[in-house]
């Protein structure tokens, strides 16, 4: 009976492993169509000659989207499922990669990236809280972490694919090529996602207790689905479910970690740098542009494969000395790249310089909070706590990228140098390693409904 029950366990292991990561394809897409605009903005600024803020604004346009999906998606994943929110924004982001292939003038162009980026908005808050909900407390670190290992992966996927256009076709059709060939893992997407089940907790919020039990059953056994299906209507008949209910004492103070958390997700370097990285590159001594974007994919591959490396040890170490490291780490990366950019260095200092950047984000900095907002609040308003956080680290993830340039250009005329961009984000850097030491918590190894009794206390 003893070694049934561990063959159980280790089916449903494959089980959570295989459907977390279909979830995880939508952090791909999300990956994929921010990040391709890093290979085609050289194009874009080129022929459509954008000055420095239309080419901020041009880079970063996607993000608005962003912004507004997660309104919808509070409401959709908690009507609908997270599992059709995923649907829906497939279809979406079909629409983006098309329209953003064909058009005529930049306000087309950054329309259809709007829409693409409510795509992405819906994905960031419907696929995180599916696996956070679906994962067994003892993996949840490592199959959360798939999320980003999926952006990742994406964002490299996406380098590739411009490299490679970049290089072999002609620059006034090459970057249209670009965005119409998301369509490849927009198609495979919304063909997997036929075959997941729909969230156990979402199923049990809406009454369908057996469903879930079913759900829960296949990831750990019939014993595990006992357990944590009492688990979760005791959490659930605690909790109101109103929009009141984030501003009561202790559940208020997990809507601020996660604000901060989505706050410095996109404030702490690397979320600026890496939609420029290409322009960078050419203004460090690789003035060919498809040389650029050969930089700019291996350093891609390097954070994907960081990203790896965590996801193994997330669940072991935990999730606060991984932040407290690596905001650490990012503060003396930023003040390198800083001083490479003011002695004027060129070429593999500039290589070298940002691939220290790369690892802090990879590691920690970038999954981490992807993670943790969907692990700290209750069910009943777990969607509409994470459309807040998320809708905060997507204004954080637009003006980044829209500030950068502008700011970048400021300090050139004014100093002769972009260094000092670099070491105000070392700056916000302090700021992050302060959070993690003084306010946030460690949730490694506990259920949802343990994390959420927890502010209460």
């Amino acid at each position: 009976m003893q070694s049934q029950g561990k063959e159980v366990v280790q089916e449903g292991k494959y089980f959570a492993y295989l459907v977390c990561f279909v979830a995880a394809v939508g952090g791909f897409l999300f990956g994929y169509d921010l990040v391709i605009i890093s290979g085609a903005q050289i194009y874009l600024k080129e022929q459509f000659n954008l000055s420095d803020a239309a080419f901020g604004f041009a880079t970063s346009s996607a993000i608005l989207g962003c912004i507004i999906g997660p309104f919808i998606g509070s409401w959709m994943c908690d009507r609908f499922g997270r599992k059709n929110v995923m649907i829906f924004s497939a279809l979406l982001f079909a629409v983006s990669a098309i329209g953003s292939a064909v058009p005529k003038t930049m306000f087309i162009f950054n329309t259809f990236r709007i829409i693409g980026g409510v795509a992405v908005g819906l994905c960031s808050i419907a696929s995180p809280m599916y696996i956070a909900e679906l994962a067994p407390a003892r993996i949840r670190g490592g199959l959360g972490f798939m999320y980003q290992l999926a952006i990742a992966v994406g964002a490299l996927a996406s380098g590739i694919v411009a490299w490679l256009l970049a290089k072999y076709l002609p620059e006034t059709i090459s970057w249209r090529w670009m965005f119409a060939s998301e369509l490849l893992p927009i198609i495979a997407f919304s063909v997997l996602l036929i075959f997941i089940p729909r969230s156990p907790r979402w199923l049990s919020e809406m009454g369908r207790f057996d469903e879930a039990r079913e759900v829960l059953t296949r990831i750990e056994g019939p014993e595990y689905a006992e357990r944590e299906l009492a688990d979760i209507k005791e959490s659930l008949m605690q909790e109101s479910g109103t929009f009141s209910e984030l501003f009561q004492p202790g559940i208020r103070k997990a809507l601020l970690v996660g604000i901060l958390l989505a706050i410095f997700n996109n404030t702490t370097g690397w979320t600026e740098m890496g939609y420029y990285l290409p322009t960078l590159f050419k203004q460090g001594g690789f003035p060919d542009t498809a040389d650029a974007i050969f930089q700019f994919l291996i350093i891609s591959g390097f954070g994907s494969a960081m990203t790896l490396i965590a996801s193994l040890f997330v669940d072991r170490l935990g999730r606060r000395p991984l932040w407290l490291i690596c905001s650490a780490a990012m503060i003396v990366s930023l003040t390198i790249v800083g001083l490479v950019f003011y002695w004027n260095l060129k070429g593999p200092f500039v290589f070298v310089a940002i691939f220290l950047c790369a690892a802090p984000h990879a590691f920690a900095l970038g999954p981490l909070p992807w993670l943790m907002m969907s692990e700290l609040y209750p069910t009943r308003i777990r969607a509409r706590a994470v459309a807040i956080t998320t809708t905060v680290i997507w204004i954080a993830g637009w003006f980044g990228p829209f500030i950068f340039p502008i700011i970048a250009g400021w300090f050139e005329r004014n100093t002769g140098s972009i260094a000092p961009t670099f070491w105000l984000l070392a700056c916000v850097c302090v700021l992050s390693l302060l959070f993690g030491w003084k306010l946030m918590p460690e949730t490694k190894g506990r259920t949802l409904e343990e994390i959420a009794r927890s502010w209460h206390k």
